[in-house]
């Protein structure tokens, strides 16, 4: 488990906040800093505000 406000990285925790109230459909004001995200939908959330490559397609993952 993680929680938002243990993210150290400023603009990391205010994405991760504002991708999270997208999904949500809801204001990132919204979400409290207590808020809570278990190891897979933190990952999940890493891995939906990653850019796509030149070509408009996630980098390559070979674990998929």
């Amino acid at each position: 488990m993680i929680r938002i406000r243990e993210i150290r990285d400023v603009e990391l925790r205010e994405k991760i906040r504002e991708t999270l109230a997208r999904r949500r459909d809801m204001s990132p004001a919204s979400i409290p800093d207590w808020f809570e995200l278990d190891d897979a939908d933190f990952v999940d959330l890493l891995n939906e505000m990653k850019e796509p490559d030149e070509e408009g397609k996630p980098d390559y993952d070979p674990r998929m």
